[in-house]
């Protein structure tokens, strides 16, 4: 399908054609990196990426492993770009990449597309770049994805869609009174706690403690300094000894009685 000109891509891939070479792509087997090519890589980082290189290790002095997402983690150290333009990057030794990242997808027009960047210089310097409050153009990109998407109804913008997927389950929760939610295994959901897995965070979670979930509360009144106490997945540290901590996390964990709270050693 061919585009409008002003569009900063000439020509609508044939989708389906795309999914076919995915599907085939991903029955091949695993082709290992050549042990040659693998050198080949890395001393093309050694010869030609000292500036990103030293750059890092500065941020690493300052910034968590030295990048603030971790889209920007490479081997055998992230990138630092300096500039973007069209399909292109460019870092701080002044080499060009093909951008097929995209960051993620928000680029799909391109870096710097100029019709894009003349209305937001347009609408930033009318009101600035945030005031907190409602913009116009927030229901004007809503009714938008409306238009373009039917089926959704509703639409909140919200930071990020790690929050996203929060907002979404606390509203599946709380409609549907139910607690459990559906995963797809290894993939990633965003950065919450409650949903990680040990291939979507590099930190090793946390062995549950094997007491039993209907171990007995202390008796109110006793001189103990203070108990953990689990609550769906979050653990809570509390002096009292009576009716259980209120939390946020877990509905059916609010409607449980008492008796339900299992008290336990902290969490190693």
């Amino acid at each position: 399908m061919l585009m409008k000109e002003h569009y900063g891509i000439s020509q609508w891939p044939d989708e389906k054609e795309i999914y076919e070479k995915m599907d085939r792509l991903v029955r091949e087997p695993l082709h290992p990196i050549k042990p040659e090519a693998m050198q080949r890589y890395l001393r093309y980082f050694d010869e030609k990426c000292q500036g990103s290189h030293a750059m890092i290790e500065e941020a690493k002095k300052v910034i968590p492993g030295g990048v603030q997402h971790n889209l920007a983690f490479n081997y055998p150290f992230p990138l630092v770009i300096t500039k973007a333009e069209g399909a292109y990057l460019y870092d701080i030794d002044g080499n060009r990449y093909v951008d097929y990242l995209q960051a993620g997808g928000p680029t799909l027009l391109g870096s710097n597309y100029e019709p894009v960047n003349r209305k937001v210089w347009e609408v930033v310097r009318e009101s600035g770049p945030v005031t907190g409050l409602f913009h116009p153009y927030e229901m004007k990109l809503a009714e938008k994805i409306r238009e373009c998407m039917p089926w959704v109804e509703m639409y909140r913008c919200l930071a990020s869609g790690t929050e996203a997927d929060m907002v979404a389950i606390r509203i599946a929760r709380t409609y549907t009174g139910k607690e459990r939610i559906v995963k797809v295994g290894g993939a990633y959901h965003g950065g919450a706690t409650s949903w990680s897995t040990p291939s979507t965070s590099p930190i090793p979670r946390p062995s549950r403690p094997t007491a039993s979930p209907r171990t007995s509360a202390p008796t109110p009144g006793s001189s103990s300094p203070g108990m953990w106490r689990a609550c769906g997945g979050c653990w809570r540290r509390t002096r009292s000894t009576a009716a259980p901590p209120r939390c946020s996390s877990s509905p059916s964990a609010r409607r449980a009685a008492p008796a339900r709270w299992p008290w336990t050693s902290p969490p190693r």
